[in-house]
């Protein structure tokens, strides 16, 4: 490994308890992102809640880190050489948690989620931004689990259907071609038997100096 200053945002930084403890935090704030957006309570509840929303906020705000916390470059892979799943956005609730297994000796790779309302576009449908959000992560991640370091440099998307709220859809991504340093992939999305987004992207594998972190 490189001799690199660890990088202070690398959850591997992170004593086990206290990794936990902010997975769970930001558990405890998807549920309420979702709480927030929905809620049909009277005003005076959702005044009394803003000002106990403000003192966590400040409360958590009193010692920052630049930027958010995030998993290390190796998780995917080693996610991959041990069969069990990768969450991707388990330190941050701004993404879209879902979680990730590979299959077919890592070529390939399948996820699960349910949008809801905090993803909504057209009505009581999935926004496009968020499929093609979720398949850029997705076939990212996959390509990570290679050991590669890549930019995407081309993903297109086609919509061919709405994507449901509140139903089970699944994720689909695999490696199609490489040459060189260019990986091309692609991937769907499916939600009660229908394929509602196909995805095909160009990456291409850049140097990058690994930081050292331990585990």
């Amino acid at each position: 490994m490189s001799t690199a200053a660890i990088d202070p945002t690398r959850v591997t930084t992170l004593e086990p308890a206290h990794r936990e403890a902010l997975e769970q935090l930001v558990d405890a704030t998807y549920r309420l992102n979702l709480a927030v957006a929905t809620s049909d309570l009277d005003e005076a509840v959702l005044r009394e809640a803003r000002a106990q929303l403000d003192a966590v906020s400040d409360r958590l705000g009193a010692r920052t880190r630049t930027r958010a916390m995030r998993n290390s470059f190796e998780a995917p892979r080693q996610a991959r050489r041990e069969g069990t799943p990768y969450r991707l956005c388990g330190y941050t609730p701004w993404g879209v948690p879902i979680e990730a297994r590979f299959e077919d000796d890592g070529q390939a790779v399948r996820s699960r989620f349910v949008p809801n309302a905090l993803h909504e576009g057209p009505p009581d449908g999935m926004h496009g931004g968020v499929g093609g959000y979720l398949m850029d992560c997705v076939l990212g991640i996959l390509i990570q689990a290679q050991d590669k370091r890549a930019v995407t440099a081309r993903l297109e998307i086609d919509y061919r259907a709405r994507t449901p709220l509140d139903q089970e859809m699944e994720l689909y991504g695999r490696i199609t071609r490489r040459e060189g340093r260019k990986i091309w992939a692609e991937g769907w999305i499916e939600s009660g038997g229908t394929r509602t987004l196909e995805a095909s992207g160009l990456f291409i594998e850049i140097e990058h100096p690994v930081v050292s972190a331990a585990r």
